[in-house]
């Protein structure tokens, strides 16, 4: 049931009027759709990568998260993941293929240094990929952080620096 406040269409409004319009919060009105789900095997994909990104995220200690923070802003996570998503996952994919170029020790390095179990990434492959995005972005906006350059052969620095939660 939407709310009026003053005469519908001079004042403001919020909710769903029957189904045929939604008011928002914002004051704009559109037509009331019903929301499409079609769960295709794509959309699913993209959806899990960005929870693996996410979840690796939420795995960052309290000091690298104040640094970001206070470097790249308030919206820190979304400049990260942006990073990693933008034009069909390019940047991902770049240091997905510098991860493979690892030898099979390094890469058991970066997957045990990686507490993360991600859902359609590689374990390991993930924490790589989104360390030296944060590093990189890091690196073109001149802010200083407390993480080292991800490398095959520092998976354990990296790892101690992402989840390290004291100054």
């Amino acid at each position: 049931m939407a709310k009026v406040i003053n005469p519908l269409l001079s004042g403001t409004a919020s909710g769903q009027l029957g189904h045929m319009m939604t008011f928002d919060k914002r004051g704009y009105v559109r037509k009331y759709v019903i929301p499409a789900n079609p769960q295709t095997t794509n959309q699913m994909t993209v959806r899990n990568s960005l929870g693996d990104i996410q979840r690796e995220l939420k795995l960052m200690g309290s000091v690298l998260r104040n640094q970001l923070k206070s470097q790249f802003g308030y919206r820190w996570g979304a400049l990260i993941i942006g990073e990693l998503m933008a034009n069909d996952q390019a940047a991902y994919n770049t240091y997905a293929a510098e991860w493979a170029a690892f030898s099979t020790a390094e890469k058991t390095a970066w997957a045990t240094a990686d507490l993360v179990v991600p859902v359609v990434k590689t374990d390991g492959e993930l924490l790589y990929c989104v360390a030296s995005a944060v590093y990189d972005i890091a690196q073109r906006i001149g802010a200083v952080i407390s993480l080292s350059q991800p490398i095959a052969t520092n998976a354990a620095t990296v790892g101690a620096e992402w989840t390290d939660n004291t100054p």
